[in-house]
């Protein structure tokens, strides 16, 4: 199908589809809870109260990270993967060669499940390394930090060092809950004049002076520098979450529980995908026993080009969708804003079951920008 062909879409039909009875069912359940339909501004201003209210946990994920060139999950499996195939090709210049078109072509043609991937990858280099029990984290740790950005910090991290100037003081952040292995927040607290007490929790046992502002690793610390011990243990194969699921009583369960339960957390470059993380907020949700937002989370809107071009896409391939009166009814553009629609309400129906709300941004580049207004005061 032809660009000029799909721009032309139908709008009875999609409408129909829309007031469906399913999608009656569906949008009557949508905002739930109350509070749900605030405006951006109203929003900030709730973090603005917890942060005043010192019931502040920053809750920090991959993406917080990311503008340091570290690897994605799927990117960092990979390299991973790379080893094992140099390693079994032997390491030539020729094998080496071939060991990364493999990596490459295989995680792309094949897309392995990652968690199998990462079992798989753990028993390797444990058979490996024998002798060693962190052979797979200082294998991790390697492939993480391989390419990192050096330079000046990121506009985020540099907001986020701000809210922890006041360690000890008021007004002051709670806690920050870290699902990231890497300590570069660590390192830009250390960047500047002002002495910042904090402390790294990254295992069972370890505990932090009042006057410090504790930093959880609840999936394990891998720090850029300095030894690793049987603390830097790290959550990333299966036996690692099938233990998170089974110890319901682990140091790191009970501080998610615990701060999602008693306190306001500010979730920034989460999916929301992970398991165990919604587990967890399920589980804070049943023990707090009410239908009230607690936690916001930030999240960027989805792009109208990028759902464009899947759109076209799928229409191109499966002419069938659309018989030809359907075709000659709607701009494709209105049907782009339409499945944006729904698909934000149905993100944000989904959060809101966990009494989370979302904050949407048209680009990550607002979050630093919207965590000053809640710094200051809106």
């Amino acid at each position: 199908m032809s660009s000029e062909l799909t721009v032309s879409i139908a709008s009875d039909l999609f409408k129909k589809i829309l007031k469906s009875s399913l999608s009656e069912k569906f949008e009557e359940n949508l905002f739930i809870l109350r509070g749900a339909e605030k405006s951006h501004k109203q929003k900030l201003e709730t973090v603005t109260k917890w942060y005043r209210d010192q019931r502040l946990v920053m809750v920090l994920g991959a993406g917080s990270s990311v503008s340091y060139g570290l690897p994605s999950w799927d990117t960092l499996l990979q390299k991973l993967l790379l080893i094992t195939i140099k390693s079994d090709d032997g390491d030539n210049e020729n094998s080496n060669e071939k060991a990364g078109v493999l990596a490459k072509t295989f995680t792309s043609i094949f897309e392995p499940n990652s968690l199998i991937s990462a079992r798989y990858l753990h028993n390797y280099f444990k058979k490996k390394n024998p002798k060693s029990n962190l052979a797979f984290e200082s294998a991790i740790r390697d492939a993480l930090y391989a390419g990192i950005k050096n330079g000046d910090d990121s506009d985020l991290l540099k907001e986020v060092r701000q809210f922890c100037v006041a360690a000890g003081k008021s007004p002051n952040l709670d806690s920050i809950i870290t699902y990231n292995y890497d300590d570069l927040l660590e390192q830009c607290l250390q960047k500047i004049d002002v002495d910042i007490p904090f402390s790294s929790i990254h295992a069972r046992g370890m505990k932090h002076e009042q006057h410090q502002l504790p930093i959880y690793h609840v999936h394990g610390y891998l720090p850029q520098k300095g030894q690793l011990t049987s603390k830097n243990k790290v959550v990333l194969s299966e036996d690692g979450y099938h233990q998170q699921y089974t110890d319901v009583y682990g140091w790191s369960n009970l501080i998610q529980i615990n701060k999602f339960k008693d306190h306001n957390c500010l979730l920034i470059g989460l999916s929301f995908s992970d398991p165990n993380l919604r587990r967890l907020l399920d589980i804070a949700k049943n023990e707090r026993g009410d239908d009230e937002i607690h936690h916001y989370c930030f999240k960027k809107r989805h792009s109208s080009s990028n759902v464009k071009s899947q759109l076209e896409k799928l229409l191109s391939e499966n002419e069938d969708i659309l018989d030809e009166k359907a075709k000659a009814q709607l701009q494709l553009d209105d049907v782009v804003s339409e499945l944006i629609k729904l698909m934000e309400k149905f993100e944000e129906n989904d959060a809101l079951s966990f009494g989370v709300g979302i904050i949407w941004v048209d680009k990550y580049e607002e979050i630093p920008e919207s965590l000053k207004e809640i710094r200051v005061g809106v």
